[in-house]
């Protein structure tokens, strides 16, 4: 399965890890995808605290809720700080895999066959006929987790990796961003969603708490990374 050449069979799986508990997989769809070459560069961006962080190429791009009341100044620093902070852990651990990745500075550009990793903090609210997915803080005892989409950059720009499926099957609805997830969980190679375990009355807690968050969310973001360069090839 790791021999060059080959077809792969990457089976994604949805994450969800709670703070307290063992990490729970949950089996979702077989993707084959040809084997990608080892990148020179891999990209981790900040992850996105608000609608407007999150890119075109992105699975929930368009597809998120407006929040009922609009994140605060405070709330949109704090998403972003916790954003980078999980962005330059992750960096760390996949550096310590032996692999070359770091946080994109003005002018830089991806180059041919680099990963790039984009994640977005997004928290789901009950309250209506569906579930709405919001970028960033939520309101009430809302759950902030981190979703996260890999991509590939290619001659014709960025591909994610996966069915490529996400315009034809993620809905226009204001629920229609819990497909979206979906498909960042289920049909992406790198795709998953986990649990930062923070709550929007938990914010103020202060920075040592939220550093805590992001070291854990990135510690199990690069578990499963590590999972997926080992079935690549890249690493041992």
């Amino acid at each position: 399965m790791k021999y060059r050449g080959y077809i792969l069979m990457l089976l994604s799986a949805l994450f969800v890890c709670s703070v307290n508990a063992g990490t729970k997989v949950t089996e979702r769809d077989e993707i084959v995808v040809s084997e990608i070459p080892k990148p020179v560069h891999i990209w981790v961006y900040d992850f996105s605290a608000t609608a407007s962080d999150v890119p075109k190429e992105s699975a929930l791009a368009g597809q998120t809720s407006d929040h009922d009341a609009p994140q605060s100044a405070e709330q949109v620093a704090t998403g972003r700080k916790l954003g980078a902070d999980i962005a330059a852990e992750l960096v760390k651990k996949i550096k310590a895999m032996g692999l070359a990745a770091e946080r994109p500075v003005a002018g830089a550009k991806p180059q041919l066959n680099d990963l790039v990793i984009r994640g977005h903090l997004v928290s789901m609210e009950e309250g209506s006929e569906k579930k709405r997915v919001l970028i960033g803080f939520g309101s009430g005892e809302s759950e902030l987790k981190a979703a996260v989409e890999g991509f590939q950059m290619t001659a014709d720009g960025l591909r994610k990796l996966g069915t490529g499926e996400t315009d034809s099957t993620a809905g226009k609805t204001p629920g229609g961003a819990v497909g979206a997830l979906s498909l960042i969980a289920t049909h992406n190679p790198i795709g998953l969603i986990v649990s930062t375990g923070i709550k929007v009355h938990e914010e103020k807690t202060g920075s040592d708490k939220l550093q805590g968050r992001a070291k854990d969310t990135a510690d199990k973001i690069a578990s499963v990374l590590k999972q997926r360069f080992q079935e690549q090839g890249w690493i041992e």
